[in-house]
């Protein structure tokens, strides 16, 4: 995914801080979080239909040749 080190963290974690502030931090890093989570879900979601719909040209495939 995003290779991150802890030096880049912790460069974004102090321009956060100082951009946003130590009172709306807390609340921007949860939401954050909240928005990182739902896009990886909706990505797994996506791979796997990728992943059903190949399975299923496969088979479909294979029984033609049959």
């Amino acid at each position: 995914m995003i290779d991150l080190g802890i030096e880049k963290m912790l460069v974004i974690g102090a321009v956060a801080l100082i951009f946003i502030g130590p009172e709306k931090l807390p609340r921007v890093a949860r939401t954050v979080g909240t928005l990182l989570g739902k896009a990886q879900r909706y990505v797994a979601d996506v791979k796997a239909e990728v992943n059903r719909s190949i399975e299923l040209e496969d088979n479909e495939v294979n029984s033609i040749k049959r």
